[in-house]
């Protein structure tokens, strides 16, 4: 009895010690395998997880539409992509906010019609930083084409023969008279036109087609209507297109309404070197359903943009209200923008939490102006990042550590937020934010719902 009793004790005694401070280890998807130790304020991180590896680490299977970073080992566009340049990448994230902030404001509608008003311009913000792409299929034949995945941009177009100007993609071109399910539009202008023009002077010009859409297997949808572009100019990179998942006008999430119920979830991956998904209706529902729910708000004026009603941000050990904020910032959700952009205040409180947290780390040379507090992490086995944790209205969601950081190298390891414009009032948070969170867009309920656990759980 006595040994049953010692044993008994000793076993308590490892379990106390194993979950005190509700320390609990992780595994997640960030190059290799990012493991980790999470603390009640921090994220204790072993440094050689956060190496990226250079080969993919394969597909999610049998979950809709494989979403990848275009510059990744998992890219479609691998045969001709690059590697990752930050310089660009920020410089195209830096674009893109700028056009955000113009299209944002209540007076400035984003969003078109197909139809009588097809031929006017529609306004869409800067594309050339949407980092994230997924294969879709049109057409009879079917054409496999990757398109930019946007969720601040309404329509969806890929470039067709024949084409008079047009930029170089991987994909074959979509030749709409080779499709035996091809047809014109119901629309009042005989060609049915349509203009984009982005913020940055990027633009798309064609006419509205209609063609079979192929998402998987299952999930086809005769005459989906797109835009057949033939006249382009800017940066889309080796990509065909774009696929817009904002809800401005006779949308992509209008026109497959009827069996998706206007509902969608995607997951990032917390790694270039992963896979995440993009997935709709009832599978979107078993998958990425949770109690984690705030809001979607709805802007008549800005209907292509996803607004969330975000209160405060809790980083490290400190909490910051966004909501004390005069005139409190209205908040996007963007799958193209990559820093998350933060009130000036805010910011400069949250950066000086993290430099608090690295104070036992050497300071290196800024990794660009966007991120510019950076440590020298080399030689480390481990290393203590703050926990950061975004507040929305009803629900609090806790990020992945992949999130906190943006790491160029060992040697350059920097804060992965940015502050915006002292004359702007939104909050972007960008796609490194979203990194290992499942993100629910029920749009008939007007509600955003948040998962963690990653794109493989």
């Amino acid at each position: 009895m006595a040994s049953y009793t010692s044993l008994h004790l000793l076993l308590h005694l490892l379990l106390v010690l194993l979950f005190s401070g509700h320390e609990v280890e992780k595994r997640c998807a960030w190059g290799r395998e990012m493991v980790y130790r999470e603390e009640d304020d921090k994220y204790v991180v072993e440094m050689n997880s956060m190496m990226p590896a250079t080969i993919c680490k394969g597909q999610v299977n049998g979950r809709g539409l494989t979403l990848a970073h275009r510059q990744g080992p998992c890219s479609p566009l691998a045969a001709n992509r690059q590697s990752r340049n930050s310089k660009v990448i920020f410089r195209r994230d830096q674009s893109r906010v700028r056009s955000m902030n113009i299209l944002g404001q209540p007076s400035m509608p984003t969003s078109g019609d197909y139809g009588e008003n097809a031929q006017l311009p529609i306004r869409g913000a800067t594309p050339g930083a949407g980092e994230y792409v997924v294969t879709i299929g049109l057409g009879t034949p079917k054409v496999d084409l990757t398109l930019i995945f946007d969720t601040s941009s309404d329509i969806t177009w890929t470039q067709c023969e024949p084409c008079l100007s047009c930029y170089r993609q991987q994909d074959p071109m979509f030749d709409p008279s080779k499709s035996s399910t091809y047809s014109n539009p119901p629309c009042k202008e005989s060609d049915c036109p349509y203009s984009i023009v982005y913020a940055d002077g990027s633009q798309s010009n064609g006419y509205y087609v209609q063609d079979l859409l192929t998402l998987t297997p299952e999930y086809q949808f005769p005459d989906f209507i797109f835009g057949c572009s033939q006249n382009n100019s800017g940066d889309f990179g080796r990509t065909a297109g774009m696929l817009g998942l904002g809800q401005g006008g006779a949308t992509f999430i209008s026109h497959v309404a009827s069996k998706f119920s206007n509902i969608f979830c995607y997951c990032i991956p917390g790694s270039e070197s992963s896979n995440g998904y993009l997935l709709f209706g009832m599978e979107a529902l078993s998958n990425c359903q949770t109690n984690n729910i705030t809001p979607l708000i709805i802007d008549q004026n800005n209907p292509s943009f996803y607004f969330v009603n975000l209160v405060g941000i809790a980083f490290g050990n400190q909490k910051f209200s966004l909501s004390s904020q005069s005139p409190p910032p209205r908040t996007i959700i963007d799958s193209g923008t990559t820093i998350t952009r933060l009130p000036p205040p805010i910011y400069s409180a949250i950066r000086s939490e993290f430099v608090r947290y690295m104070s036992s780390y050497p300071a290196t040379k800024p990794a660009s102006t966007l991120v510019n507090t950076c440590y020298d992490l080399r030689g480390q086995e481990n290393v203590i990042l703050p926990k950061m944790v975004l507040q929305f209205e009803n629900t609090d969601v806790s990020l992945d550590p992949s999130a906190v950081v943006w790491r160029e190298s060992d040697a350059q390891v920097c804060l992965a937020v940015a502050p915006s414009r002292r004359s702007s009032n939104l909050v972007i948070i960008g796609n490194v934010q979203q990194r290992n969170l499942k993100i629910l867009y029920n749009i008939q309920d007007n509600k955003v719902e948040f998962g963690n656990g990653g794109c493989d759980a």
